[in-house]
């Protein structure tokens, strides 16, 4: 960011379309820092447990719909984004901005380790007594025996990708942080190359759940 200002500044004159574009490129890096800094706000808060959760009936496609509203335009050209929901889901009993954000990181993860002609699937189906949240994608995928380490903080699987991608490693723990407060759970399924699929379990607002 501040090559960027500094790289205006240094013209006599300003050139309206390079100001136009590192404008551009300014408030997409501001966009990525306080995504970074909102991620490590919300770990920390979690992990201590300060975390203020307010639950109700969440209906799961009003959290699927933000949640993809919200990384709309994030979504590289490249990627096809498909929505698929079963019909007469139960309402889940949680804070609807925690899940959210929990479906988000999902999300960011989904389209950062898919390198080309990404497929991204977000699928919600009832399971058991609640709901399962999949966010399936076409990417690198996982070897199975980083599958527990992933949901560690700071934890990255692939270095070779750590400098051509953003974050430090903390979405997933923060997936798994917000799982366990709602009283549901956060797994995988991948094999290395053939993509993953990560779900994300929530009782429904009728199995008694507690936080």
């Amino acid at each position: 960011m501040r090559v960027l200002v500094d790289g205006l500044l240094e013209d006599a004159h300003f050139d309206e379309v390079k100001t136009r574009e590192y404008l551009h490129l300014l408030a997409s890096e501001n966009a990525r820092l306080t995504r970074l800094i909102e991620n490590f706000l919300a770990f920390s808060r979690l992990e201590r447990g300060r975390e203020r959760f307010v639950f109700t009936a969440v209906t799961p496609s009003a959290v699927v719909n933000t949640a993809v509203a919200a990384i709309r335009e994030r979504v590289p050209p490249d990627c096809q984004l498909e929505i698929d929901i079963a019909p007469d889901l139960p309402p889940v009993r949680a804070d609807e901005g925690a899940v959210v954000a929990a479906l988000i990181n999902l999300l960011d993860n989904a389209m950062k380790y898919t390198p080309d002609d990404k497929r991204v699937v977000v699928r919600v189906t009832r399971e058991d007594d609640g709901v399962a949240f999949q966010v399936q994608d076409n990417g690198i995928g996982i070897p199975s025996r980083e599958h527990r380490r992933i949901f560690k903080r700071f934890y990255r699987v692939d270095q070779r990708l750590a400098s051509a991608t953003t974050g430090v490693g903390l979405g997933l723990s923060i997936v798994e942080l917000i799982a366990r407060a709602h009283g549901g759970s956060v797994r995988v399924r991948s094999a290395e190359g053939s993509g993953s699929t990560f779900t994300l379990y929530l009782p429904s607002a009728t199995a008694g759940a507690t936080a």
